[in-house]
């Protein structure tokens, strides 16, 4: 009997990762954005998206199997919930109101789903849930765009699910993410089977690349060249260095802020990913500010192929089942 084929996807704001889980073998694939076709809200050319999505599965030669998609945190809630005991029934029917105040328009126009989380054994009193709810037209919008482009779009999770799914099983029980991304850098700290503490800090890739093109007087898409590939040794522009030192004190507050709110914390290390990951100087300013060792993402995905930071949350995405 052949394993069941598990395909994730994240689609981000330059590129879209793609995890293919064949049983216990995980392949990571990326492909570049076209420009303009997704913006901070989402899919802007829907019928553009699924052209670019069949070529990508013909040129990455994606299996068929069952699809699992990340949304970015701008789509989607995710917090943790706790509630009175009381059937599904009663549950579903009340979940929307724990989202009241963050959801936009009624609370019909949107759709909430729920995992109960492991008792916390501290005396936890009524069901403890990691509860998502995100806009019926956002969801079928993308079933749409993935049935157009030959895919089986079967669970839509958030970012932090995905992280929740990608450490399950494991040994260890607290997980602190940091994930370097073009726009923001997103903190995430997983403690079994639930998400402790969350922030979005508005630094990202982008401000690196305006830095460098000020400095050097080009524009950002050349200065983000320059950036990657170290041209004439941009690496170690004090402006450069600058903006990463911002960035990782950011990240220090946060992470400050959660183990003197949970006393008994005890993080290991900080698990870098994101495509900042790359950019050396970034590394080293959040290893030497944070005080933290940086951990490698690969030990959560032995065996992997392909770039791990840049796929981790594609990955967790392909974890378990699909619905």
């Amino acid at each position: 009997m052949m394993a069941k084929t598990r395909l994730g996807f994240d689609i981000g704001s330059s590129s879209m990762k793609v995890a293919v889980r064949q049983g216990g073998s995980v392949r990571l694939e990326e492909a570049a954005l076209p420009e303009n076709l997704v913006d901070s809200g989402g899919i802007a050319l829907p019928h553009a998206f699924a052209q670019f999505l069949r070529q990508a599965k013909k040129d990455l030669r994606l299996p068929r199997g069952g699809a699992a998609l990340v949304l970015p945190p701008s789509q989607v809630i995710c917090r943790m919930v706790t509630m009175p005991r009381m059937t599904t029934e009663q549950l579903l029917m009340n979940l929307p109101y724990e989202f009241t105040d963050f959801i936009q328009g009624v609370a019909d126009q949107y759709y909430c789903d729920y995992t109960v989380c492991e008792p916390a054994g501290d005396g936890e009193e009524g069901v403890t849930m990691m509860a998502a709810a995100a806009a019926k037209q956002t969801l079928a919008e993308y079933a749409r765009i993935f049935s157009q482009a030959g895919l089986r779009l079967r669970t839509v999770l958030p970012q932090e699910m995905a992280l929740i799914r990608l450490v399950q099983g494991r040994s260890e029980e607290e997980f602190c993410f940091v994930d370097l991304g073009h726009q923001n850098t997103r903190i995430t700290v997983v403690w079994r089977d639930r998400v402790q503490a969350t922030r979005q800090i508005a630094l990202g890739g982008r401000n690196l690349d305006l830095a460098v093109g000020d400095e050097l007087g080009v524009d950002a898409f050349l200065s983000n060249t320059y950036k990657t590939t170290n041209f004439q040794n941009v690496q170690t522009l004090p402006v450069l260095a600058e903006v990463c030192e911002r960035i990782a004190v950011e990240i220090l507050k946060v992470v400050n802020f959660y183990q003197f709110t949970y006393r008994s914390s005890n993080l290991e290390g900080v698990y870098l990913v994101g495509g900042g990951t790359a950019l050396p100087v970034l590394r080293q300013a959040i290893e030497s500010t944070v005080g933290l060792p940086l951990l490698d993402p690969e030990t959560l995905l032995p065996g992997a192929a392909g770039d791990v930071p840049a796929g981790v949350f594609a990955a967790g995405a392909a974890m378990g089942g699909t619905r």
